[in-house]
């Protein structure tokens, strides 16, 4: 056996640090906030005019969501944060997961367990409500 290993530096990965900004960079490009928006909109509207009791866990997805890309897109949120809400809107927005979507009642449970633990870090960061959110929808229907 020989111990003239030549290992190229470049190679080996895990020394390596990543920046809180590089990682973003690399999942942003797979984030598509239009959808995501989209799919706010979409459960909004079919949750807005329900009583709380019959609207359950797709309006508690509907605030997750919102204070989510709010804090998202304010530039007072440390990186670390953002990459933490691209995960966690990512697995919202993506229809296959633990519990799917459109399974009844339940579908967004997991969604919203899984994103309830960044939402609480990131509240800080946002400034949604439900009524600039329906003041949006509303101008988008004009």
């Amino acid at each position: 056996m020989s111990d003239d290993i030549d290992f190229d530096e470049d190679s080996i990965d895990s020394n390596k640090k990543v920046s809180d900004e590089e990682l973003v960079d690399k999942y942003q490009k797979h984030f598509d906030k239009n959808l995501a928006m989209k799919l706010l909109v979409k459960l909004r509207k079919a949750t807005r005019d329900k009583p709380k009791v019959i609207s359950g866990s797709t309006g508690a997805i509907v605030s997750t969501l919102g204070k989510l890309l709010s804090a998202l897109d304010n530039p007072s949120t440390p990186t670390h944060m953002k990459a933490l809400i691209i995960g966690a809107v990512g697995y919202i927005v993506l229809p296959l997961d633990l519990i799917p979507d459109f399974t009844p009642v339940i579908g967004y449970g997991d969604d919203l367990a899984s994103a309830a633990g960044v939402v609480t870090a990131v509240a800080v960061y946002s400034d949604f409500t439900l009524k600039k959110l329906d003041e949006y929808i509303d101008s988008l229907e004009k």
